[in-house]
C-alpha cells in the first residue's frame, strides 16, 4: 500500500513546485510588460503613449493583485477590504486632479 501512495506521489509535482511554477510564470510575464512599457515609452505615438502606459500598468497591477495577492480566491471580507482601498486611492486621486485643475483655471 505505502508503494502505490509513493509512486503515485512521485510522479505528481509537489505543492511547493506547482507554487513556484506558477509564481514564476507570472513574473516572467510581469518582466515583459515591464520591457514592453519600457519599449514604448521611446515610441513616438503622440497623446497615445501615456494610454498605452496606462493600460500597461493596470494589466501589472491586475496580475499582482489578483494572482500573486490571491484576491481572486479569496473571501468577501478581505475583497471588500480590497475594493474599500481602491475607492480610497480613487478618492485621493480625484481630490488631486480636482486640485490641479482648480489651480489652472484660477491662474
Amino acid at each position: 500500500m505505502t508503494n502505490q501512495n509513493s509512486a503515485s506521489a512521485s510522479k505528481r509535482p509537489t505543492t511547493a513546485w506547482r507554487l513556484w511554477r506558477r509564481n514564476g510564470v507570472i513574473w516572467a510575464a510581469l518582466l515583459c510588460l515591464l520591457f514592453l512599457s519600457l519599449g514604448l515609452a521611446y515610441v513616438q505615438m503622440g497623446l497615445f503613449t501615456p494610454t498605452v502606459g496606462i493600460v500597461i500598468a493596470f494589466i501589472k497591477a491586475s496580475l499582482v493583485i489578483l494572482l500573486f495577492m490571491e484576491l481572486a480566491s479569496s473571501k468577501a471580507l478581505i475583497k471588500l477590504a480590497a475594493l474599500a482601498g481602491l475607492i480610497f486611492v480613487a478618492t485621493l486621486f480625484a481630490l488631486t486632479l480636482a486640485d490641479v485643475l482648480a489651480r489652472v483655471g484660477g491662474q
